[in-house]
């Protein structure tokens, strides 16, 4: 009897025990402000006009463009330095559809991409956001010489989608927030199929924000009927640890595709090159500043100077080049954003000048990735740049 009445006793104890070390854990779970995972919900509609500078599609752009878009995104809330130095940002994942006009020529395209917004200029019912979006967009119709050949802006059916803008963000209830704002999309496949003029599109947007945390349903349902997840994070106002300054060398190779002619006789892809080498100074937690030396093969100037000229020597097909750059410091990533111009090259076939605009992730303290685009005298797209380098730091 005494056995059974000593077991009694500690299973008794022992359950008391866990239900206490539960309570105290969920005690002291609640008093943190940021529980759960705050994510919200947005709605946005845009319309606009199209920058064209062509006049093939000039009676299909005339009623500009309609789109709608969905995101989900996640809310930061400073735990980590760099949330704090870019002041509370979110980022997410977001699904485009639109009318961009006449759907013969065009098609109706919709896409995915990944978004990162910036805020700016904080206050307590209203801020600012800018916004940076990368993705692929599809469904268009592209350019055919028997059945398409009005469509000069589109090569492919599949194209890079890209949209930077500013939102401002109003505070209308805990869950609710409106949203307006002005941006510029454009797609471009970056001359793997011909014609590439790509297309820009700019104009306003007004849009819905639903605010949600994931676990509130879950803990009033079954942990504390009395708890209520907070919608939104308290923003974690810790001080920021002081940036080192530092100089980086970098060596980057990369490769693409491109096509030379849409003419229907010519249906040849030629390979590019990059080579380049590149020295930044860090200034602080966002920004470094530098330049490089550029190399370039582009394997369609055979063709082209065959045209011209009915001759080719292998240098025609290789450019040197000079740059000046920004880099953009988010966490792992760096956007990097370049001009620059030929130091030597055959003739004006390139233009006189070349801009890079490029996504760079960092592989431990010595190695990235990065993809990029090359443009031609502006925004026109050269080819796009896949590869990666080293890295070393001084």
């Amino acid at each position: 009897m005494k056995k059974y009445t000593l077991l009694f006793l500690l299973l008794f104890f022992g359950r008391w025990l866990s239900a206490q070390d539960t309570t105290d854990l969920w005690t002291k779970a609640r008093m943190n402000p940021n529980l759960g995972s705050h994510k919200y919900i947005e709605l946005k509609l845009h319309g606009g006009t199209h920058l064209y500078a062509s006049d093939e599609l000039k009676n299909a752009l005339n009623d500009g463009y309609k789109s709608l878009e969905l995101r989900m995104g996640w809310q930061s809330t400073g735990e980590k330095a760099w949330q704090r130095v870019f002041n509370y940002p979110s980022y997410g994942i977001g699904f485009y559809t639109g009318d961009i006009g006449n759907p013969t020529i065009l098609g109706n395209p919709s896409g995915i991409y990944s978004f990162f917004y910036a805020p700016f200029h904080r206050r307590k019912k209203n801020y600012f956001e800018a916004g940076l979006s990368l993705g692929i967009t599809y469904d268009l119709n592209p350019y055919d010489s028997t059945t398409n050949p009005l469509n000069d802006a589109i090569g492919s059916k599949l194209d890079v989608y890209f949209n930077v803008g500013i939102t401002g963000v109003l505070k209308v209830s805990d869950s609710f927030d409106f949203l307006y704002g002005a941006d510029l999309t454009h797609f471009s496949n970056g001359r793997t199929h011909t014609p590439n003029l790509g297309l820009n599109m700019v104009g306003l947007n007004l849009g819905v924000r639903y605010h949600y945390n994931t676990i509130r349903t879950i803990v009033k349902k079954q942990i504390d009927p009395t708890y209520t997840a907070p919608r939104r994070p308290t923003f974690i106002n810790a001080p920021i640890p002081e940036q080192l300054h530092y100089n980086e060398i970098s060596g980057y190779a990369a490769f693409g595709i491109v096509q030379a002619s849409s003419d229907e006789h010519l249906e040849a892809f030629y390979g590019t090159a990059s080579l380049i080498l590149e020295y930044n100074r860090r200034i602080s937690h966002k920004s470094s500043f530098g330049g490089g030396l550029d190399g370039f093969y582009d394997g369609s100037l055979g063709w082209t100077y065959h045209q011209l000229y009915g001759q080719v020597r292998p240098s025609d097909k290789m450019l040197m080049g000079i740059h000046a750059g920004y880099v953009l410091h988010l966490r792992d990533f760096e956007v990097r954003a370049q001009i620059g111009t030929y130091t030597w090259k055959r003739d004006g076939e390139k233009g006189d000048y070349f801009m890079r605009l490029a996504l760079r992730y960092n592989i431990g303290k010595y190695g990235f990735v990065q993809l990029g685009l090359k443009t031609q005298d502006g925004v026109a797209s050269d080819w796009i740049e896949w590869g990666g380098g080293a890295k070393t730091r001084f």
